[in-house]
Formats: C-alpha cells, structure tokens, sequence
C-alpha cells in the first residue's frame, strides 16, 4: 500500500543524470497489454473470478516470511497450491518477492534491513522452483518507504544493488523470467519517513539500474481524483503522474516499458481520499482508457485488488468485490475494460 505526502514540498530535488547505460535486454515475449489484478491470495474463488471479470494476468506476493520461515528452510504449498490455481485458471502470474522473515532481519540503518544472501538465495530457490511459470519477478517493494525497507527510507544506490544481483541470480535458473523494478510509492515527501519516487528513481537510474531490470513497475493511484486530473494539478499526486517516472528513464536512455502494478479507489475511509462505489467504478474505467490511449509505452494495468478479505478494512475498501465475493460496480468495469480490449484488437 502506498504513501501520500500530506506536507507541501517547496521544490523538488532534481539530479542531473550523468551516467547513461543501455537496457537489459528482455526476453522473449509477445508485449501485448496486460490486464491484471493484484490478489492478496490467489485461490480458486478468486481465480474465477479473475476470469470472469476478464483479467489475464495475476500480480501476486510471495512473502519471504512464509515460504523460507527458518534458514534453509523452505515452505512452498501455500505458493505451489496459486502457482497451480494460475496455470489451472490460464492466468499469467508475476509474483513479488519481498517481506524478509525475522531471523534475516537487520537493524543497522547504515546497511540493508536484511540479510542481503539470505535474501538472493530466497529470489535463486523461487526462481529455480518454478521455472518457466511464472511470468516476472517484482523486486521488492516500495523501497522509497521507510516502513516498507525496514524503518528507515533505502538508500537507492543500496536498492539498485539489491536489485542487480536478483536480477543476476534470477537469470541463472530461469533465463526467460521478466524482472521487475520495485514500484516506488508517490509521495512528495523527503523525510525519515519516505523520499520522492521521481528523486528516488532518478537515482536509481544514475546507479546504472537500467541494465538489471525488465520492465519498470509503478504504482499509480488516483487519490480519489477523477482519471482526467491534470498533469502537475494536485501536487502531481494523480494518475498522470507516471508521466514523470517516463520522462527519467528516457532522460537516461532507458527503453524498458512500464507496467503498472497497483492502480485503485477506495470506498472506505482511511488514509487515502476515498470515492463512492460508482465513482470507484467509473474512475477505474476512465483510468484504463486514458492509459491505454495516451501511454503507449504502459504495457500492464493492474488492479488493486481483487480480494475478499474483510478483516483488513483498508485491504477490503480498495477491492473490487465485497467480503461475500458478490461484486461491487467497479467489477462489471473491468468487463467492460477487456471488451474494449477485444474490439481494439
């Protein structure tokens, strides 16, 4: 889940990029749009739901915690079990590696909070496990976050390391696995708290990430703002503000495409704006079709979430289904997102 900035920033730190590289290459794949949804769980009810709704791919966690609980030690039935579910349901599936268990933690903040071979030899296990499954591999989450890195905001040039040997370690055993950048979370901060996405990216990229990831992930949220809010209006803290993150990676000659791996409305009261049930339903279907025809370089839009889990109110306010599993307005959009879809085509 994301941050959001409620601190006006005077101005932005702007660095000038003076390493250029050139991307990774990516695998082979078709580059068709995806349309996706990230679940909390993915089990059968859900699945077909999915489908039903006309979702192709599934942006799913696979938390360090629960399947390496020990050193050594590995759990993988609750991930075999969605691994089967997505390839039983034809769903593609991208799964993020992050949440490090207790005994891999670390509380130096000069360092990284985990225990960075733990953590590799985790990415290495996945990766080789389910070779030629698993469509791509997010790494990490929301570094720029001081509660998502360990309690303290990453330090990018740490992130990008991180980033590069998962990347070398995930190319090992599944050469054809697509991997992911971290989505960072928008926010106009610069704190103990959290650091700008576009300053953090931009460093990110002045450390040379361009040459160990696939595809940029970002997470791009509305703050129950209508999809047309202007570009820069609201503090930049809308749905056009992955126009910022493109224009750093073409500033340092990267050509990796974007996917959006998080994009919601919540209906409940809480830290984010929240809309009515329509307006969730409309704005995920206006936010759909601008990105779909003014970003042609978005080559994912992922919604956050297809859930029905009621004991996590804030979880449960973005999802497109009720606690029951009955669908909420915002449902039948996504139907109408994958019409569109089939028309254009």
């Amino acid at each position: 889940m994301k941050y959001r900035s409620r601190v006006p920033q005077i101005c932005l730190i702007m660095l000038l990029l003076t390493a250029c590289t050139a991307p990774a290459p990516v695998p082979e794949q078709d580059h068709k749009f995806r349309l996706a949804a990230h679940t909390l769980f993915l089990d059968e009810p859900i699945a077909k739901l999915a489908v039903a709704a006309g979702f192709d791919t599934i942006v799913q966690v696979f938390p360090w915690r629960d399947l390496n609980p020990q050193p050594d030690v590995y759990a993988w039935q609750a991930a075999d079990d969605m691994v089967a579910v997505a390839q039983k349901s034809r769903l593609e599936l991208v799964v993020r590696l992050d949440m490090p268990p207790l005994w891999a933690t670390r509380a130096d903040p000069a360092g990284l909070p985990f225990e960075l071979n733990a953590y590799l030899n985790f990415v290495e296990a996945t990766a080789a496990r389910y070779q030629g499954r698993i469509l791509g591999y997010i790494v990490w989450n929301e570094p720029n976050l001081a509660v998502e890195w360990g309690g303290w905001v990453a330090e990018p040039k740490q992130y990008v390391e991180v980033l590069c040997q998962a990347f070398t370690r995930i190319r090992k055993v599944d050469p054809q696995a697509i991997v992911i950048a971290a989505g960072l979370a928008p926010t106009n901060e610069f704190s103990y708290r959290a650091m700008d996405d576009r300053a953090f990216l931009q460093q990110m990229m002045a450390h040379n990430a361009a040459r160990c990831f696939d595809v940029l992930s970002v997470h791009d949220y509305g703050y129950g703002l209508p999809p047309d809010d202007a570009y820069g209006a609201h503090g930049g803290l809308n749905l056009a503000r992955l126009i910022d993150l493109r224009e750093i990676l073409l500033a340092a000659h990267a050509s990796q495409p974007v996917w959006i791996t998080e994009l919601g409305y919540t209906i409940q009261p809480g830290l984010h704006p929240h809309v009515s049930a329509d307006d969730q339903a409309n704005y995920l279907l206006g936010s759909f079709q601008r990105v779909h025809a003014e970003w042609p370089w978005v080559e994912m839009f992922t919604v956050w979430n297809l859930s029905y889990n009621g004991s996590d109110e804030e979880m449960q306010g973005f999802s497109i289904i009720n606690p029951d599993q009955t669908p909420r307005p915002a449902f039948q959009r996504i139907v109408d997102m994958r019409r569109q879809l089939t028309s254009a085509h």
